[in-house]
């Protein structure tokens, strides 16, 4: 991800991008690639083994970690522009292309490695559009406008959302096939093509995403924007994983595999999508960026002492 990134900051030095390639690149992550790898995310999942405790646990975590941001970055910044990309920025994980795929990296037994890959996989339909809804939240502050106004605007900027609809629609397709195990939203097998379409779509958001977030590079910050991405990368990448997985450890009876998904889900560094709709609300996109940046370059060293401490505990 980190050498995706140097390459876009490259690209952009040597105009390969232009800033009007950037601004259309990531709307065009952000209405089309995001959402279809979202989609395809729910869409190759199933109901049946969906853990209950876990999600209740991982909600309230998540929501803990909003409410605390929300303080901290109050006193980080005075400015609307950028509390609400500190909130998202110290919150937010990059589930869909960092979660689920580390969590299946954490075992070589194929049945822990099955059950760990699908309890994140269903886990993704509670906490994706969570990270989304709480997102639009903080980032819609950034418009500096009345309350009354403020309210519509959040609750249009959700609904109108690419990937909160995106999940959505993942989730009743879901629901339909586990009422109807024989429907026809079998799109994998009735309509390959069109499955291999939203496969492809998929595959690209990652890596265009990440080109952009390094193509929108600046690194002549003020010292204030420092100090902010400091104490971001360690409540994202250290403190905020520290703290729930202690939780975990002692309020709850979680099994193996259990620690392994929210090691996976709260250690990983900040959502790439994040970057892109603080540009599409109107927030400090520059240094919802670097925020990417940061945690994700710190998570190299991060993720390793998560795992080195859950295996050295007998957790995982």
């Amino acid at each position: 991800m980190a050498i995706l990134m140097a390459m876009g900051y490259l690209f952009k030095k040597i105009d390969l991008f232009d800033d009007n390639f950037i601004a259309k690149g990531k709307k065009l992550c952000f209405y089309v690639l995001l959402s279809s790898s979202l989609f395809k995310n729910l869409y190759d999942t199933s109901l049946a083994q969906l853990n209950m405790k876990l999600v209740v646990f991982v909600v309230i975590a998540i929501l803990l970690e909003y409410l605390s941001a929300n303080l901290i970055a109050r006193k980080l910044s005075d400015e609307r522009k950028k509390i609400g990309v500190i909130v998202q920025g110290a919150m937010r994980s990059n589930y869909a292309y960092i979660s689920i795929p580390l969590a299946s990296l954490m075992f070589s037994d194929p049945e822990l490695l099955q059950t760990t890959t699908s309890r994140i996989s269903l886990l993704s339909a509670f906490v994706i559009p969570l990270f989304n809804i709480l997102a639009v939240i903080a980032l819609s502050r950034s418009d500096e406008t009345g309350r009354k106004s403020l309210l519509k605007k959040t609750i249009r900027n959700i609904l109108t959302n690419p990937c909160i609809d995106a999940i959505f629609a993942g989730l009743i397709v879901l629901v339909i096939r586990f009422i109807f195990p024989q429907s026809a939203f079998f799109i994998k097998d009735q309509l390959p093509f069109l499955y291999k379409v939203l496969t492809y779509f998929a595959q690209m958001s990652t890596p265009l995403a990440l080109l952009l977030v390094g193509a929108s590079l600046s690194f002549s910050r003020q010292e204030s924007d420092r100090r902010i991405l400091l104490w971001v990368t360690a409540l994202k990448n250290l403190i905020y994983p520290a703290v729930i997985l202690l939780a975990a450890v002692l309020f709850m009876s979680f099994e193996t595999t259990d620690y392994a998904v929210l090691a996976a889900v709260f250690g990983a560094p900040t959502a790439i999508a994040s970057a892109i709709m603080a540009y599409q609300l109107k927030a400090d996109d520059k240094l919802a960026n670097e925020i990417v940046v940061y945690t994700t370059v710190f998570s190299n060293f991060s993720l390793l002492l998560i795992v080195f401490l859950l295996r050295t505990g007998g957790l995982i």
